[in-house]
């Protein structure tokens, strides 16, 4: 029998009782850890805290396909392995599109009808989920489950196309797809609360109650990260510095300097950097600061601004209102040009860089989408009277254009200048009557009468209660002393904070109902099977009743006159009654309705 000093396992004098060797983590935790830092050089910190199978199978794939960014990686990890764009660089290029989808497939850029941009939707799709598992995760996709966040409002041909790609061609045991608003809580520990996504295509609100979303309480807007980018690129277009690369080495110090950018120039990825780089949002008030000394600049000779346009108007009624209003420094960029001796410059002007992103908090009058402070007090406003302090208190803010610096402070500052109004001058000077007396009575029966119209009077007392849960910079005081707590979740940026749940879900092998491909196969042959069937039902009713199927085609029933809704014979002689007379596929004979087109007409 062998020594227990041979094996080396007996404890030192000061050893605590015998236990069994651990591998020792690849780094140790830090509090400087977090998505924003450069993953140290090793294992990953998945596999330094659990158990894994041989090959590491166990993981699941967590997938947040956007219309502009996917965020693909392993569950268990603390950020994606990779994101990257949803469109390729030559896709863009042919299309013109600046992203791989739209909520209305006929409006995708670069496509001509709806089916054309389903296509081009389906191939897009299969394209990215392929790189997704050969070239950034380099795994078996036969051999993993996924996980894929579904939008609030992701279109339902968009997630046909991703579950035919994931079984069809990549072969996956199974797919998950979990609704983003509720992994997002998750990744902050909570299971109730009222989820802001401000995404590329639109902004949703969604209110999550114990686990299940309020879909048919949700509200959303286009005023998202499109609509921004376009603002940002007039805005450029107009206002900014283009400083023209040397012609030569004689007059590098001495180049022509134009206001505003061309059109050419602006392409997406440099309206991408100056935002990301150079924009943040300012306070909703601002002082108004000593602008900066105006630049010698010489008129575009080229492009003449037409005073008609409307970009025109919107970019030169910006700089009236914001121009002066800011304390923001000017920022130059480099821009790679073909022509002259290196690169260009392009001069931001600091009141653009600062301004811009008012364009997600403005209210425009002509406009149906209603900004984002209003779309929240919106969902609020409709939800039962008892939930809304719960929902208010726990306001999650998500989303890639919800990273833009000093975003969520002034979403909590338009919500709280929406909560409370202050009155005019004009009310002000109203009040100044005698109480008691006639005047003073119809004073207060105007004023009554003016704040019954105003949008959110019944919600104006919870604003001691609005809270952003991510708020990276809270208001001190509790709630009872008239202060707004918040920061609590942990420190994710609101870009990655669903990906975070998606990835905590797979860890804890809890996600929402799993689609296997057994099931999915089943699926897919009984509907098969269903239409094969009407099919056949329809051929055997036209044969039996032998009328052509072009004859029971139907017409808009706008094009019906009167006296015509119950009519259904074919008058043979006039070609113009022939055609008006056919009557829609569906209508029955004996269905005893009475005749709409008459009910206008009066004996």
């Amino acid at each position: 029998m062998s020594s227990s000093n041979t094996s080396g396992l007996v404890p030192g004098p000061s050893a605590g009782p015998l236990t069994t060797p651990t591998k020792r983590a690849a780094f140790a935790a830090s509090a400087d850890a977090g998505p924003s830092r450069a993953r140290p050089a090793g294992a990953s910190p998945a596999y330094s805290s659990r158990r894994h199978s041989l090959y590491g199978v166990e993981d699941r794939v967590v997938v947040d396909p956007g219309s502009r960014i996917w965020k693909v990686g392993f569950s268990g990890e603390p950020d994606p392995r990779s994101v990257f764009y949803a469109l390729d660089p030559n896709d863009a290029e042919q299309t013109q599109a600046t992203e791989a989808w739209d909520l209305d497939p006929s409006l995708m850029k670069g496509v001509n009808g709806r089916s054309e941009g389903d296509r081009l939707i389906g191939v897009r799709v299969i394209k990215k989920l392929r790189e997704t598992f050969v070239k950034h995760l380099m795994t078996d996709s036969k051999a993993r489950k996924v996980i894929i966040l579904e939008n609030t409002y992701l279109p339902i041909s968009v997630k046909e196309h991703i579950a035919r790609a994931l079984f069809d061609n990549m072969q996956v045991p199974s797919v998950s797809f979990t609704p983003s608003s509720l992994l997002a809580l998750a990744a902050c520990g909570r299971i109730t609360g009222l989820v802001v996504d401000v995404g590329w295509l639109e902004t949703t609100v969604t209110p999550v109650y114990h686990s299940r979303p309020l879909y048919n309480l949700s509200r959303s807007t286009h005023l998202a990260g499109r609509k921004l980018h376009q603002h940002l690129r007039t805005l450029l277009h107009h206002h900014a510095i283009y400083i023209q690369p040397p012609s030569s080495l004689g007059n590098i110090h001495d180049r022509a300097r134009t206001q505003g950018i061309s059109l050419d120039l602006l392409t997406d990825e440099l309206v991408e950097r100056v935002l990301t780089e150079g924009c943040f949002a300012g306070n909703l008030y601002s002082e108004k600061g000593t602008p900066d000394q105006a630049m010698d600049v010489d008129e575009p000779s080229t492009e003449v601004p037409d005073e008609g346009n409307e970009s025109f108007r919107i970019a030169k009624e910006w700089k009236k209102r914001y121009g002066s209003l800011s304390n923001a420094k000017d920022m130059a960029f480099r821009v790679n040009t073909k022509q002259g001796l290196g690169s260009a410059t392009t001069i931001i002007p600091g009141w653009i860089r600062e301004r811009v992103v008012g364009i997600l908090f403005t209210e425009n009058e002509e406009s149906e989408n209603p900004s984002i402070p209003r779309l929240i007090l919106d969902c609020i406003s409709k939800l039962p009277i008892d939930l809304r302090p719960t929902f208010i208190s726990s306001l999650l803010i998500t989303g890639g254009t919800a990273s833009l610096p000093g975003f969520i402070p002034r979403l909590r500052v338009s919500l709280l200048h929406h909560l409370l109004p202050q009155l005019s001058f004009d009310q002000d000077q109203m009040m100044n009557s005698p109480l008691g007396t006639k005047e003073n009575r119809k004073e207060e029966t105007i004023s009554w009468r003016r704040k019954s119209k105003e949008p959110y009077n019944e919600i104006y007392g919870l604003s001691s209660k609005l809270t952003i849960i991510n708020d990276p910079a809270p208001l001190d005081g509790s709630s009872s002393e008239g202060g707004n707590k918040g920061g609590k979740c942990p420190r994710w940026t609101p870009g990655l904070m669903s990906w975070v749940g998606g990835s905590l879900a797979g860890a804890l092998k809890t996600s929402s109902h799993e689609i296997t491909r057994e099931a999915y196969d089943t699926s897919i042959s009984i509907s098969i099977a269903r239409g094969e069937l009407f099919r056949e039902e329809l051929e055997e009713n036209l044969v039996d009743s032998q009328i052509n199927l072009k004859e029971v085609e139907g017409i808009n029933i706008e094009d019906l006159k009167v006296g015509q809704a119950n009519k259904y014979e074919i008058d043979e002689s006039n070609e113009l009654n022939k055609l008006i007379s056919k009557r829609k596929r569906g209508w029955k004979d004996n269905a005893n309705l009475f005749d709409w087109s008459r009910g206008s007409i009066k004996a």
